[in-house]
């Protein structure tokens, strides 16, 4: 039995070494809601101290990856767009390695510039330190998105977010 447990264990961190997806609510009780009237505004924990802050203005919509302690000094957001009927799906996928989160990804709803059909994605963020940028995103409706979108996941946890 002792043999099985030890066994079990060495396979969680072999597990979590290659990037074993932690998700977290991207709303809700567990966040910290700055929202005023006509501007949403809110931060969602995440894994080892980071947290993503979401902000919605009606049109325009943008979040932001960063460890807790520095969000507030971060230049500008992670990721902006014009946004659709929801914006942000109701979870982070976190890809951590060695307890450090090296990628995001999340379920979001745009317009594209000059037209009003909705674009449902799962955008997939590059994280590196204090810095995240987006890293690409794959379409809902894609076969196999999901498993796509980790993938995608996988080479943005491995990859340099360009300097701007």
């Amino acid at each position: 039995m002792r043999r099985k447990l030890v066994l079990a264990a060495a396979l969680a961190i072999a597990g979590s070494a290659l990037g074993q997806p932690i998700f977290t609510p991207a709303s809700g009780p567990g966040c910290k809601d700055q929202s005023k009237a006509e501007f949403g505004l809110w931060t969602c924990p995440g894994p080892a101290d980071y947290v993503v802050r979401f902000t919605d203005e009606g049109n325009i919509v943008s979040l932001t990856i960063a460890p807790k302690r520095s969000i507030e000094k971060v230049q500008g957001p992670t990721a902006q767009w014009r946004g659709g009927g929801k914006a942000f799906g109701d979870k982070v996928q976190w890809i951590v390695r060695s307890g450090v989160p090296k990628a995001a990804v999340i379920r979001t709803w745009r317009r594209p510039d000059d037209d009003e059909r909705e674009i449902q994605e799962l955008s997939v963020f590059a994280i590196n330190g204090e810095k995240a940028c987006l890293f690409g995103a794959v379409e809902i409706h894609a076969d196999k998105a999901n498993e796509a979108a980790l993938a995608r996941a996988e080479q943005a946890a491995e990859a340099r977010c360009r300097e701007k």
